[in-house]
């Protein structure tokens, strides 16, 4: 098993917990130097920033499934690294849509 494919799967992992545990306190989780550029931090902002950083998250565990199978190292990076500006650009597409609701 290729360390990239590791890689990728802890980073995607830590993604997802990172989103779950925003989710269920429903409090923006960020560091406190950071905090005062977020001034309009609501649950609902909180979900819906959870919701964005897990869509995310599915890049870098599907650049790991491409690194099991393919032993070109560049290859799950490039799969990553496209895959999270697309989801990214998806993602906030979708939450400034329900922002406009």
């Amino acid at each position: 098993m290729p360390i990239v494919s590791i890689v990728l799967f802890v980073f995607g992992g830590s993604l997802l917990l990172y989103a779950l545990m925003t989710a269920i306190s429903k409090k923006i989780l960020v560091p406190i130097n950071m905090r005062a550029s977020v001034k309009n931090a609501t649950k609902e902002y909180a979900v819906k920033f959870s919701k964005l950083i897990a869509f995310i998250s599915i890049s870098p565990i599907i650049g790991g499934i491409f690194g099991l199978f393919i032993e070109m190292v560049i290859i799950p990076v490039i799969i990553f690294f496209v895959l999270f500006i697309v989801l990214l650009i998806i993602g906030i597409k979708t939450i400034m849509k329900e922002k406009e609701e």
